[in-house]
């Protein structure tokens, strides 16, 4: 029988129980799992796990491990890009309204969404199981009930708001939208809004037809007003 020990530090603590947070934690083992199995057996997932940067090599007995949650410096090459399961719609929504590549499909089952997690994908999930898949290579269990809340959390976690680049995206299906000529979309202009509207953008994916109403206003001070909550929050 083999012993070693860990301790969790920062958020990972999140996963414990509070009578195991930040302390040294005693764990037994038979033949030789590895460190990835051995953390993964107190509920904390991979993904969520900076240090040691290497999981895969085989627990030792008697050693003591420090386990520090995974920190994002900056981007990844390319940019967010996120996958997320059917609990977090809204939260979906949120990220491409600040302009984020953000798969979403409520009907996507858990290998769906690890295949996209192991295509470069970002997962932000609900169940704990699905993020300690093993294909899952980033990734994080989104805290918290309140959509909201919980995009304050994660661009905060992340470092999202220098990388948002807001209203450029389909809130239906996540495509780009391009610039549309008027005379090109004037069929499907509501009569209403030919009086004062000029600049009109589309959809590249489904077609959709966008333009700078009192939506667009609602939305700027909604990302106004967040912005500001996460700055208070960080003070």
């Amino acid at each position: 029988m083999g012993r070693a020990r860990f301790r969790f530090h920062g958020d990972l603590n999140d996963f414990l129980p509070a009578a195991l947070r930040g302390a040294w934690i005693e764990y037994e083992f038979r033949d030789r799992p590895s460190i990835k199995h051995a953390i993964e057996t107190f509920g904390v997932p991979h993904p969520e796990v900076g240090e040691p940067a290497d999981l895969t090599p085989a627990l030792a007995d008697g050693v003591s491990i420090d386990v520090r949650p995974r920190l994002y410096p900056e981007p990844p090459r390319g940019g967010w890009r996120f996958v997320l399961d059917c609990h977090l719609g809204r939260l979906a929504k949120y990220l491409r309204i600040l302009g984020f590549d953000t798969h979403y499909d409520a009907q996507a089952g858990d290998r769906e969404l690890a295949d996209a997690a192991a295509a470069g994908r970002f997962l932000l999930t609900r169940d704990r199981s699905l993020l300690m898949r093993r294909q899952v290579e980033q990734g994080a269990l989104v805290r918290g009930d309140d959509p909201r809340a919980q995009l304050v959390w994660l661009a905060d976690k992340l470092g999202l708001w220098g990388a948002a680049a807001p209203l450029r995206r389909c809130l239906r299906c996540n495509a780009l939208l391009e610039p549309a000529r008027r005379e090109a979309v004037w069929e499907r202009i509501p009569p209403k809004t030919r009086l004062w509207c000029r600049e009109f953008a589309q959809c590249s994916g489904c077609g959709q037809l966008y333009w700078q109403g009192s939506h667009y206003d609602r939305m700027t001070e909604w990302i106004r007003s967040l912005r500001a909550e996460a700055g208070t929050a960080r003070r």
